[in-house]
């Protein structure tokens, strides 16, 4: 009887404990969950490195980085930047999978005396979380000291409000230099800098005298493509060891003149590519060593153009393209082809019109004549509104030119025979187009005083918020800056200041030495709202 007393007591003592004990594991257990530690956030560590980083009279064929921990290569051969550029790239490995070392293999032929730096952007990263080791440099000698001069440069796109994508910033020594060196041979020194960064720093530089320029390539091989690069100058040679910072202006030069070879479109209609200045180009073609007519126009948002042709048929036909100096031959034997085009005429502007739109017309064919007569421009009353006509041959457009005014209609009449063609084709039928405008309370008006130094004569600029001029006006001394019926929206400021009096903004030219003309952007937002009259003072910078 005292032993299942006993055993009672035993039964009930471990039942509270289980109790007790299975009341505390739960508590426990809704205090939280596993959550596998903190997120790594930290960046690889270099444990050592062979030869050792700065060493001086270098001459090994192999260098090799040692981790912490297993780092990966991020595109590498877009970010790593070797100053000075070797001809044969070195090897770096491993590629494609991780490893806890980097090696980098090198083939060519190192310079005496020379500091050499291998800067590895952000392509270092770890395998884990893809935290990156920024703007690690390997830097050595092959002399007996590490160069340690520096030069430092920004620079800005010389026409557009933004700078973006990569840059690079060359060094080249003065002694050797001459005009053909950026296009054939690459830089001593070299630095990068992409996007909105638009500063860099040369460093490990040596003592001496410089030529510096900067390049936003298509092909990044640090050498200078004038049909497909910016590039940015500075006119004369730089000296080392210097406080100064040096500013550069990227620009694009004009394409050369350059005609490709026409190719058939239709029995009369040939397209051509063309680079250069189209208001340049003389244009002249040849049937079996005939001059016959022709008419070329501009392709829209192309470097080509159409060739219209007579009907007739020829044995081969001959091309002679002149501008400037350039010219050019390309003879084309001609193919039976049924396409004939016809006269064909479209309006471009229908509907609501701004007082800024040009209300035009244009044709598929080159227009030869019009009879004015046989044109009419109506308001809502039946009245005849006084207009002109304009052609713009080029781009085969004829622009109808009226003082516009608030709230009317307008019906615009093309009778038949008012528009002929480069083949004497005739408008066939009547065409109407209809549009109205606004009244003038649905637009606001600007206008801007300018303070300090302005130099004269300048391109005044309204651009929208996509850089697109939405008006602009030409002044030659101080005057009245005043701009009004704007459609309600949010514009900035550009200035040209065209030294050459052109009336348009010229770029530079690198053989020329001549720097692209002066552009003054202003970072002030001027938001125009309907029925507002804003007065803007801006000050011009020294």
């Amino acid at each position: 009887m005292q032993g299942k007393l006993k055993l009672m007591k035993f039964l009930r003592y471990f039942s509270f404990l289980l109790l007790l004990t299975l009341v505390l594991f739960t508590n426990c257990a809704k205090r939280g969950t596993i959550t596998g530690g903190a997120k790594d956030t930290l960046a690889p560590v270099i444990l050592s490195t062979l030869p050792e980083n700065f060493s001086t009279s270098f001459d090994k064929k192999e260098i090799q980085i040692n981790f912490d921990e297993y780092v990966k290569l991020n595109k590498v051969n877009q970010q790593l930047i070797i100053s000075p550029p070797m001809e044969t790239q070195p090897e770096i490995i491993p590629m494609g999978y991780p490893s806890k070392f980097i090696k980098i293999k090198i083939f060519d032929t190192l310079k005496p005396n020379t500091t050499y730096s291998f800067n590895f952007g952000e392509s270092i990263q770890d395998n884990n979380e893809g935290n990156p080791y920024t703007n690690y440099k390997y830097v050595f000698s092959t002399g007996t000291y590490i160069d340690s001069l520096k030069a430092s440069v920004t620079y800005k796109d010389a026409y557009s409000k933004k700078t973006s994508g990569l840059v690079n910033v060359l060094l080249y020594e003065a002694t050797d230099f001459t005009d053909s060196t950026i296009y054939k041979k690459k830089p001593l020194y070299v630095a990068s800098s992409r996007d909105s960064i638009t500063s860099v720093d040369l460093e490990n530089l040596k003592s001496g005298s410089y030529y510096l320029v900067a390049l936003q390539e298509k092909s990044s091989n640090y050498r200078f493509d004038p049909k497909s690069d910016k590039i940015g100058f500075h006119p004369t040679p730089i000296t080392l060891p210097t406080d100064s910072i040096y500013s550069l202006k990227l620009f694009q030069e004009e394409k050369s003149a350059n005609a490709y070879r026409p190719s058939m479109v239709s029995q009369n209609k040939w397209l051509a590519g063309f680079e250069g200045d189209i208001k340049k180009l003389q244009l002249t073609v040849s049937g079996n060593n005939e001059p016959i007519a022709s008419h070329f126009v501009k392709v829209p948002n192309k470097d080509s153009i159409y060739i219209f042709t007579p009907m007739a048929q020829y044995d081969s036909l001959q091309f002679r393209f002149k501008a400037d100096a350039y010219e050019k031959i390309h003879t084309v034997t001609q193919r039976n082809v049924k396409l004939i085009d016809t006269l064909q005429v479209k309006f471009t502007k229908s509907g609501t019109i701004q007082y800024r739109d040009t209300v035009a017309f244009t044709t598929n064919t080159p227009v030869k004549t019009i009879d004015k007569n046989l044109i009419q421009l109506i308001g809502k009353d039946s009245l005849q509104i006084p207009f002109d006509l304009k052609l713009d041959s080029i781009n085969n457009t004829v622009k109808v030119l009226f003082d516009k005014t608030e709230e009317e209609k307008y019906t615009l009449y093309l009778q038949p025979n008012s528009v002929t063609d480069f083949y004497d084709n005739s408008l066939k039928t009547e065409m109407i187009q209809r549009f109205q405008t606004n009244k003038l309370t649905d637009y606001g008006n600007i206008s801007f005083t300018l303070e300090g130094s302005v130099h004269y004569p300048i391109i005044f600029e309204l651009l929208n918020k996509d850089e697109k001029v939405y008006d602009y006006l030409y002044l030659t001394g101080d005057s009245t800056i005043e701009f009004r019926a704007i459609e309600p929206a949010k514009y900035f400021v550009r200035i040209i200041e065209d030294a050459n009096g052109n009336q348009k903004w010229d770029t530079g030219n690198y053989l020329e030495k001549r720097q692209p003309e002066n552009v003054i952007w202003f970072q002030k937002e001027f938001d125009i709202r309907a029925n507002w009259e804003l007065n803007e003072t801006l000050g011009m910078p020294n």
